[in-house]
């Protein structure tokens, strides 16, 4: 396999790194670790990084930025006269990465590992995705963006944490441009596992900037100026709101001032004011707060506790606002590491994803999970009576370690019916219509009576791409549809060919157990390896049982 290369997708900020001897390294393009995720579109040419947020004021109108908040959705930018997809411009910065990287390493780069934001649905990884072949990309693989950054911390800052006795419990905060990720995961014995993940992708620094631009408009209310169709007037606010923020991380109190912001009534205003870190905090409290809640939760659903946290790790360059670690350690009181610039973390844990997807030697295994359920729309008993049924029957649960293939039998409603029409949604709510609809297709039916079984098969890979089977037992009647950007390429899984993440961890663990505990996991794995269907997913709710018992302290451990 060619040199891969790693690359942090951000809202704000973009990086792609590379291993250099082992070790992770961002590439400086134009000069910068750190490329602006901005795009400026003029007549003949496009420009992206530090040129383009730097002409972002004298033509606002041409610039985007925060494309990747609107990723996997419908929204098209009007830019000179045309209409651009979030995923083209994504396709813009991936283009301007490659370019700087293979300027600066003199290596072509064509195969990647992109990150995401973990709580990024299946719409938003498509769209990633296609933004990678737009950009002349061989995706291997999506990365979540949590579990990127634990990689940094354990397999460069922390290399110690590969030789622990007992489990270690490791919490990963991440509060980017845009986005905000907490995943927990586990470390033990050759194994990572996400326990959990939750967030929010439309959540960060963005929001807080936001808070500030209220903050001048209400200032310049006060001389009677209201600038909002001053589309030259807002971009400079923003840029001023971001660099009042960034400061406010190291001042508790920042003069802005800014000359000729605008006219009225042929007079120029200006806008001159103190913020003190304080009435920031204030401002955004309600936001770091629900980061707060989301964290709870993510400890919640991993059936943890704060105390049982071993480490929080600071990931995304808002988490250098001062009141996030303060907020942190008020609610779990538990060490917070910040050995690594939050910007580049992301970046340079998906670097060590790409070496070992190229060779380099592994001293651990990657386990991730599913950040939404995934299910179809079927007639539930409150649908009785209603002439469009709306229950969604989860097939695959969240936090389902992946890759993973779920299995459920659903039954026809007439006899001889035809037809059946599957839509795949993804969310938590008891209503389909509540959910995010990933998509649909008709199944034709053999003739058959009422209440006949029809299967359905869910498929979900590391990059979050789902492939829905349907069969009709008996017959040879059935049919696959990939939910993904076709020919994007194929994702390289981080665990052993044939075997998942609960068998590798469960062999991690065979030596270190005492004999009579050793025998029954033997026994446990040997029935699952063995089970399909509704048997092998039995055979996996045993196990996980059984590793939980041994978490807990039920179950003793030889050293």
């Amino acid at each position: 396999m060619s040199h891969v290369f790693g690359i942090d997708l951000g809202t704000t900020n973009s990086v792609i790194a590379h291993l250099v001897e082992g070790r992770p390294v961002a590439v400086p393009v134009e000069g910068s670790r750190i490329v602006p995720s901005v795009v400026l579109y003029e007549d003949h040419r496009v420009v992206v990084g530090r040129e383009a947020r730097n002409l972002e004021m004298l033509r606002p109108e041409r610039c985007i930025r925060s494309a990747k908040r609107k990723m996997g959705t419908l929204h098209r930018y009007a830019i000179a006269g045309r209409e651009v997809s979030p995923e083209e411009v994504s396709a813009e910065i991936l283009s301007a990465l490659k370019q700087g990287a293979e300027k600066a390493t003199g290596v072509p780069v064509r195969d990647v590992v992109i990150t995401v934001p973990a709580y990024f649905d299946d719409a938003q990884r498509r769209a990633t995705l296609e933004a990678g072949q737009r950009a002349g990309l061989h995706v291997l693989r999506l990365l979540n963006e949590p579990t990127s950054a634990s990689l940094l911390y354990e397999r460069v800052l922390h290399p110690e944490a590969l030789r622990v006795a007992e489990p270690e419990i490791l919490l990963v905060y991440d509060l980017g441009g845009g986005t905000f990720d907490v995943s927990v995961l586990e470390v033990f014995q050759g194994v990572r596992e996400v326990r959990s993940t939750t967030g929010n992708t439309h959540l960060g620094g963005d929001d807080f900037d936001d808070k500030l631009v209220q903050l001048f408009l209400e200032e310049l209310k006060k001389q009677g100026v209201e600038p909002r169709e001053d589309v030259r007037a807002m971009a400079r606010l923003r840029q001023l709101a971001e660099e009042t923020k960034i400061r406010l991380s190291a001042d508790i109190s920042v003069h802005v001032k800014e000359e000729f912001l605008t006219q009225a009534q042929g007079r120029p205003i200006h806008l001159e004011m103190e913020v003190r870190r304080r009435v920031f905090e204030v401002l955004i409290e309600p936001l770091l707060e629900s980061t707060v809640a989301l964290t709870r939760q993510a400890l919640a659903e991993a059936r943890l506790e704060g105390q049982s946290l071993s480490k929080i790790c600071l990931v995304g360059g808002s988490t250098r606002i001062p009141r996030v670690r303060q907020l942190l350690e008020e609610a779990f009181g538990v060490d917070i590491h910040e050995e690594v610039d939050p910007d580049l973390a992301v970046g340079l844990g998906a670097a060590i994803q790409a070496g070992m997807l190229s060779g380099e030697p592994v001293g651990r295994i990657l386990v991730d999970v599913a950040s939404h359920s995934l299910g179809m729309r079927v007639i539930g008993e409150d649908d009785i009576g209603s002439a469009t049924p709306d229950t969604f029957a989860p097939v695959l649960r969240r936090n389902t370690v992946l890759p993973t293939t779920k299995v459920e039998e659903f039954y026809t409603q007439v006899p001889e019916q035809e037809l059946v029409q599957v839509e795949v949604f993804q969310g938590e709510s008891r209503r389909a219509s509540e959910n995010t609809r990933v998509g649909a297709f008709d199944f034709p039916l053999e003739p058959r009576p009422a209440n006949s079984p029809v299967r359905v098969e869910f498929a979900y890979d590391l990059n979050g791409v789902v492939k829905v089977s349907v069969s009709q037992p008996g017959t040879t009647n059935a049919k696959t549809v990939a939910l993904s950007v076709a020919d994007v390429g194929k994702a390289v899984p981080a665990l052993a060919p044939g075997q998942s993440a609960v068998e590798r961890k469960g062999h991690a663990l065979l030596e270190r157990l005492p004999p009579e505990l050793r025998a029954e996991l033997k026994r446990l794995l040997d029935q699952y390896a063995q089970a399909q269907g509704v048997a092998r997913e039995r055979a996996e709710e045993a196990l996980l049982d059984f590793f939980l018992d041994l978490e807990h302290g039920s179950q003793p451990l030889e050293p």
